[in-house]
């Protein structure tokens, strides 16, 4: 399987503090996706390109279903591990090594899949909608929370880094073309909403978690231009005269395979 950027050095280790969420977001994004999570015996959720299985756990923790956490990155995979060998969930998870172009698992296989913040890394996304759809049943839905193209200047990060946020201007998709791809692949919109998510509870926890740079838009940048807009960054948040938190807003598509 290729390599992943995530498999590089210690990112899946500073991941989980870099991306990771506050109590109170991850259950406002399990709200957002409860109507959706398939009820009865032989239940299945897959969590696509599930990381370190921040969002995997978080479903199983809430939901009677089965919860499989797909992930090419071996290393990110690992820490996804270690993550549910120390839960009260780990019967209900099952982590397979697999990318969204190619999901080992059968036809039919889950009523659920999310994709939470990795559609911009498909490196082909008609293949990843076509097995998507292929491994959700009939009137399955599929769950696609990302940025997109229209908000990428509501990120403070990207003031800071404009080397990162020209890279991402070019690669997170509009919403128009996600949800065009993925019509033409026999998915129908059914919602879409922007979600305003607590990320940071100050300014401080926000300058940490971005100094920590697993953002893989932050790591494909030079190292000059990171320590230049890690001390811009930092300028800033010297600055404020106010403790404040830091909201994201990041869109939710819901769609439902025809």
């Amino acid at each position: 399987m290729k390599s992943s950027v995530y498999d590089e050095g210690d990112i899946h280790r500073r991941y989980d503090r870099a991306r990771g969420l506050p109590e109170e977001a991850t259950r406002l994004w399990l709200d957002r996706l409860a109507p959706h999570v398939p009820r009865g015996p032989g239940a299945a959720v897959l969590d696509v390109g599930c990381g370190t299985g921040r969002f995997t756990l978080a479903l199983a923790e809430r939901f009677a279903a089965r919860v499989y956490g797909v992930e090419p990155s071996a290393k990110m995979l690992s820490v996804a591990a270690e993550r549910v060998a120390a839960s009260g969930a780990a019967g209900r998870v099952r982590l397979v090594r697999g990318a969204a172009e190619h999901i080992p698992l059968r036809d039919g296989a889950a009523g659920l899949a999310l994709l939470s913040m990795v559609y911009h890394h498909f490196a082909d996304r008609d293949g990843a909608c076509a097995e998507l759809r292929r491994v959700l049943r009939e009137g399955g839905r599929l769950a696609v929370r990302t940025a997109t193209r229209e908000r990428v200047d509501t990120f403070l990060w990207h003031r800071f880094f404009p080397e990162a946020r020209e890279l991402d201007s070019r690669r997170l998709p509009s919403a128009g073309e996600l949800i065009a791809r993925l019509e033409s692949h026999g998915f129908a919109l059914t919602a879409r909403e922007a979600v305003r998510q607590l990320f940071a509870r100050d300014l401080a926890e926000y300058h940490d978690k971005i100094s920590r740079r697993a953002l893989s838009s932050l790591q494909s940048i030079t190292d000059e231009a990171f320590a230049r807009g890690l001390s811009q960054l930092r300028n800033y948040c010297d600055a404020q005269q106010t403790a404040q938190p830091v909201h994201e807003e990041i869109d939710l598509f819901i769609l439902s395979r025809i």
